[in-house]
């Protein structure tokens, strides 16, 4: 693991000059693309053309459309819908531009072409496309369409049941007070709401859940553990991923269930709901919590599906599995989460640590300026050393966030193009 995310970092620090010459037009022009997408959302939003001359900076486009997105989504969801989806299409495009030449670069040593101006679009841009957006219709039509279809009309069914008005003799003595309630209503009261409310709900999802249950006994294998020896105890086998399988789905129905309950009580539309968390919502949450397990499953087998097509330039997807068989099925995402880790602490550290100091040193720069033009002219500061020193000070934020986009970037190349090397170094 810490050869690969060692490997990852290295490569983008070691190889930033050639990752700027790649990168730096397409990034440029994702940084252009991000600005006219926030002003036509808030175009959009105010219904006439929002441009500098009405908001003076990006970062007030920014902090408008953050107060107005959700009059926007409400009002002209197709309109704000349309841009959405060209500003991903766009991006894609460059992105995989400058990409899939890092990721060949990284995983075969082939250098990209040359030249500073280049925005490459191909055979390997399209492969590395179409690989990342086939894994994720993959895991979506294998995974999701079948679990949430079949959540919703259970959920639906059962819904439908419990809305279903009875009658009930509130009074045993008088059979003439009849009070009209609902089945659900009905049940609760006698005790048995437990039954649609966990049980019916949990035992519709039980063959979903066995299938993730029969996926990790498959998965850890001794065939797909190397050095684990011949035939294996399978009993002990399906006991421990039992365990850690229900261990799994209860974290993640946990944590699904928490963000419902504090959605239900933050929304004025969904006041009084926190009361309907029974059959409905627990339907829902047990369904959509097998869904998220078989998702990040498929999600993280074809993970290194992208690098391998580019590198390969073939969409076959070759030893791609191999590269998560058995235990590397953890360690992948222990991968990610390492350089996800410190990708985040360097951009706090750049931030509230490495730009101050650039701008302490530099506020004592503009000082010593500001004082000698006062020497020279009479006890007069120059008007233009503020300007100069802004413009100065601007200038190395963006060259600083520049370079460190280029850096990200190349981590990614460089973890796609060593899980290509991995997956053909597989036995």
């Amino acid at each position: 693991m810490f050869s690969i995310i060692g490997e990852a970092l290295n490569f983008g620090g070691r190889r930033l000059e050639l990752i700027a010459r790649v990168a730096w037009l397409p990034v440029l022009l994702l940084l252009i693309v991000d600005m006219a997408t926030t002003f036509a959302y808030l175009s959009v939003i105010a219904g006439k053309t929002i441009t500098f001359a009405e908001i003076n900076t990006f970062f007030q486009a920014k902090q408008s459309y953050a107060q107005f997105a959700q009059r926007g989504w409400t009002t002209s969801p197709g309109q704000m819908a349309t841009i959405a989806g060209v500003n991903v299409v766009v991006s894609i495009i460059l992105i995989s531009s400058f990409l899939a030449p890092l990721i060949r670069y990284a995983g075969l040593g082939e250098r990209p072409g040359p030249g500073l101006v280049r925005l490459p679009f191909g055979p390997d841009q399209l492969r590395f496309i179409v690989t990342g957006l086939a894994s994720a219709l993959f895991v979506v039509v294998i995974a999701v369409l079948p679990t949430a279809g079949a959540g919703f009309f259970v959920m639906q069914y059962i819904v439908e049941a419990m809305s279903q008005t009875m009658a009930s003799f509130p009074d045993p003595e008088s059979l003439h007070t009849i009070e009209l309630v609902t089945s659900g209503q009905a049940i609760a009261a006698r005790g048995g709401a437990w039954f649609y409310d966990l049980a019916l709900p949990l035992a519709a999802a039980a063959p979903f859940a066995l299938i993730v249950w029969l996926l990790g006994v498959i998965h850890f294998h001794p065939r797909n553990r190397p050095n684990a020896g011949e035939g294996g105890n399978m009993i002990l086998r399906a006991f421990v991923v039992l365990v850690i399988a229900g261990a799994l789905v209860g974290s993640v129905y946990g944590f699904l269930r928490i963000a419902a309950m504090q959605s239900m009580s933050q929304s004025p539309q969904t006041a009084g709901l926190e009361s309907f968390t029974g059959t409905g919502v627990n339907s829902l949450l047990v369904f959509a919590t097998i869904a998220l397990i078989l998702v990040g499953y498929l999600n993280l087998r074809l993970f290194a599906w992208p690098g391998v097509a580019v590198c390969r330039r073939s969409m076959a997807l070759g030893r791609t599995s191999q590269v998560t068989r058995g235990w590397n099925i953890i360690r992948l995402p222990v991968i990610m989460a390492l350089i996800g880790a410190f990708l985040f602490a360097a951009v706090i550290a750049i931030n509230t640590i490495i730009l101050p100091m650039v701008l302490s040193t530099l506020n004592l720069l503009f000082q010593a300026t500001e004082t000698s033009t006062r020497l020279v002219n009479s006890g007069v500061k120059g008007e233009w050393v503020f300007p100069l020193f802004v413009w100065i000070w601007n200038f190395f934020k963006i060259a600083v966030n520049f370079l460190w986009t280029f850096y990200s970037y190349g981590v990614v190349a460089a973890l796609y193009g060593r899980l290509y090397r991995e997956s053909e170094q597989s036995v």
